[in-house]
């Protein structure tokens, strides 16, 4: 159990979990994003935002790097896809089996790897994100169709609504991302968030404290891994499909490029730059099959406007604002 020791711990620039109107705001707004842009696109911004609230907490509230979270998405997609297919599971029972088959897969991996500190546990965990894609590709290819994917789901339904149509699968991601977004608020509330964050700004200082800091970052990874499961099961329902890709490393590269595009260490970082991130792509690939090209420098351009991310750059002028007009 995490108790008020943390107290004792200071720290400094840390980004505050927002207030509850903050996050019940933001549910309300995703309510009426389909007014805005497509709804397909707004069901993919919200299922990489719920993998990418996961990410956040492990890489910008703990500080831990990792490049193998494709396989915690990946794998939570297959075992939703192999439950739909061949278990014919309901929508709920597909779903925790995904995010069970990725928290399974994150203690295997925390337990082996867990120790490793800075760059190595990100290459180990990018070792282990190849290991289950070249085993997806070629040894399991009967299972899991190989480069083709898993194919032949099953249409879904939840409630008797059909998730095979557009507006209702939205509904149904929205109500469980709000789920996540309030469940992120709350974690970052408790004992157990602030310690995450005493972790990233002096793990020795917390672990002089009498803490525990390899369980700490192997709950945030099983946590993280958790997120990245419930997406992975999520992506399944709405493509209906399982790509290979989703276990490719490249995944887990967007994922981060995502994160730091809205601000590592803020509430609402990985939504704002799942949002950015992705109408980008889906309206410059219209143009152009080289929309890579144009991506990438609109992100360095942002990068170097907002050196801590859109969300964490803002944060921190609002905040030194706000500074300025209580000194006046």
């Amino acid at each position: 159990m995490v108790d008020d020791r943390t107290s004792t711990i200071k720290l400094p620039n840390l980004h505050s979990p927002p207030k509850p109107v903050i996050v019940y705001g933001t549910f309300i707004v995703l309510l009426f994003l389909p007014l805005i842009i497509s709804t397909p696109l707004a069901t993919e911004i919200l299922i990489w935002t719920i993998f990418g609230l996961g990410f956040n907490l492990l890489l910008g509230y703990t500080g831990v790097l990792s490049f193998g979270h494709a396989a915690y998405f990946g794998l939570g997609a297959y075992a939703a896809g192999l439950a739909f297919r061949y278990l014919d599971a309901s929508v709920p029972v597909g779903i925790i089996m995904g995010i069970l088959a990725a928290m399974l897969l994150a203690c295997i991996i925390g337990a082996l790897a867990i120790r490793s500190k800075g760059v190595y546990f990100a290459m180990i965990s990018l070792a282990f994100g190849q290991m289950l894609y070249f085993l997806a590709l070629s040894p399991l290819k009967g299972i899991t169709g190989g480069e083709d994917g898993l194919t032949r789901i099953p249409s879904l339904d939840f409630l008797s609504f059909s998730l095979g149509k557009p507006l209702p699968l939205y509904y149904f991601v929205c109500i469980i991302t709000g789920i996540m977004l309030f469940v992120t608020w709350r974690i970052l509330q408790s004992p157990f968030g602030k310690l995450l964050q005493a972790f990233r700004e002096n793990e020795e200082r917390a672990k002089a404290c009498g803490y525990n800091t390899t369980l700490v970052k192997y709950c945030s990874l099983v946590i993280s891994a958790f997120y990245a499961g419930l997406a992975g099961a999520l992506n399944t329902v709405y493509l209906s499909y399982v790509p290979l890709s989703t276990l490719f490393w490249l995944t887990s590269g967007t994922m981060v490029m995502m994160t730091i595009l809205g601000g590592k260490g803020t509430f609402l970082g990985p939504l704002l730059g799942v949002g950015v991130f992705l109408f980008l792509q889906n309206t410059i690939s219209l143009f152009t099959p080289r929309w890579e090209l144009f991506v990438g420098a609109i992100f360095v351009v942002i990068i170097l406007v907002f050196p801590g991310g859109i969300m964490g750059t803002l944060t921190e002028k609002f905040a030194a604002f706000r500074m300025r007009r209580q000194g006046e």
